[in-house]
């Protein structure tokens, strides 16, 4: 029986050590399977943006006849309303978006007689306008609750026009601002919308006095997340150079997204040097997007070093929408589609080649290929009449001796 326990041990640790192994391996594919999940479930992570609003999305109604009035600034809260910038990123788990707005936040709106102030965004998950509120699946907004003199943050989802459910609310909700400040802090949680890779939103601020005697609405453009890329196409597509030479060429802007910008303008990092990129003088440095494009002249100096060259292209885009207003404010008379519109500004790189000027007989070559064609034509033409003319004046001479 003693010469048999060293058999039993043997394998009494083999066990053991298959056990270990096999716990090792389970522990270490449920941890990697789980970090897929989470992964899979991370939102888009990307860096600071900044969008620039337009004073044409501002809209004011008379709130008791719901009729749409002039814009004006006569009553106290009514540049606390106006966005003017929005500044956002995102770790992949919460988007962080900033409000810039025109006026001072108040802690309490009611003293300057506002029954209603509310600050939010409207989300877009799936990018479809036939689902969910006219096209907005969720809504984030901070809200004041003149009754009970708070602030109140609350997170619905659409399934209609009609149908919706609460999904968060927070009451006595603080904060998002400091008083006076001008500007709004408004994270959104991603998980709290699916965690999609891809969605877009609006942001928006409403401000209605009391009896509705005045009611103001700002709203930006469609935003996309995570935020778009632009690509520049050139013409001709592959820009080549030579030392001392000048070449006109056209830009045009492409965007990742399927809303194209309405226009856009450039501005090259690279305007003195060796080489020099900039707007053709006889053109205008603004391009109708996807239809025109931009004129460049880029100018190389004769003692420019050969190879490639990447000069930064700086883009002030508009972006511009349609958006239906009942899918954020429902009045009976106001019932138009809200034309929307703010700026970005993004960079791009223009890549081109600089190469030796071409030897004599090579631009010899190339003039005869690229004229050689008309200049044989011509002169097909002319030996043509000429030979013609000769036979013309030796027929006549002939009838001439006949007489």
């Amino acid at each position: 029986m003693q010469k048999k326990q060293p058999i039993q041990n043997y394998y009494y640790h083999q066990a053991h050590l298959f056990l270990c192994i096999l716990i090792t391996i389970t522990t270490i594919s449920s941890y990697v399977h789980m970090t897929r999940i989470a992964l899979a479930e991370a939102g888009p992570s990307f860096p600071r943006q900044e969008v620039n609003s337009a004073d044409r999305n501002i809209i004011q109604l008379n709130g008791k006849s719901d009729i749409q009035t002039k814009v004006t600034y006569n009553r106290p809260l009514d540049k606390s309303a106006i966005i003017q910038r929005i500044t956002y990123f995102s770790d992949g788990k919460t988007l962080n978006a900033t409000l810039w707005m025109a006026g001072g936040i108040k802690h309490d709106p009611s003293i300057y007689g506002a029954s209603i102030m509310a600050y939010g965004a409207l989300i877009d998950t799936d990018n479809n306008n036939a689902t969910g509120k006219y096209g907005v699946d969720y809504q984030k907004e901070i809200q004041w609750n003149s009754r009970d003199k708070t602030w109140n943050t609350i997170l619905f989802e659409y399934s209609s026009p009609t149908l919706f459910r609460t999904l968060d609310i927070r009451k006595n909700y603080t904060g998002f601002f400091k008083e006076g400040e001008r500007y709004i802090l408004l994270p959104l949680n991603l998980d709290s919308i699916t965690s999609p890779s891809t969605f877009r939103l609006i942001y928006y601020a409403v401000l209605v006095y009391n009896n509705n005697s005045k009611i103001i609405l700002d709203l930006t453009s469609w935003i996309h997340i995570p935020p778009e890329h632009f690509t520049l196409f050139t013409l001709p597509s592959n820009i080549v150079v030579s030392q001392g030479e000048q070449q006109d060429i056209g830009i045009q802007l492409k965007s990742n997204e399927e809303n194209t910008p309405q226009s856009a303008s450039y501005s090259p990092a690279q305007i003195a040097g060796s080489v020099k990129v900039e707007f053709n003088p006889n053109k205008l440095n603004v391009s109708s997007f996807g239809i025109a494009p931009a004129p460049f002249r880029i100018t190389v100096s004769p003692d420019a070093q050969i190879g490639q060259y990447t000069i930064p292209i700086s883009l002030n885009i508009s972006k511009g929408s349609i958006f239906p207003s009942k899918a954020l404010i429902n009045i009976s008379n106001f019932n138009l589609p809200i034309t929307t519109k703010h700026y970005v500004t993004g960079n791009a790189n223009l890549t081109l080649s600089v190469i030796e000027p071409p030897a004599l007989g090579e631009r010899i070559k190339d003039f005869w290929n690229t004229y050689g064609s008309p200049i044989s034509l011509v002169g097909a033409g002319f030996a043509g009449a000429f030979s013609t003319y000769v036979f013309d004046h030796i027929r006549s001479r002939k009838e001439r001796k006949g007489r």
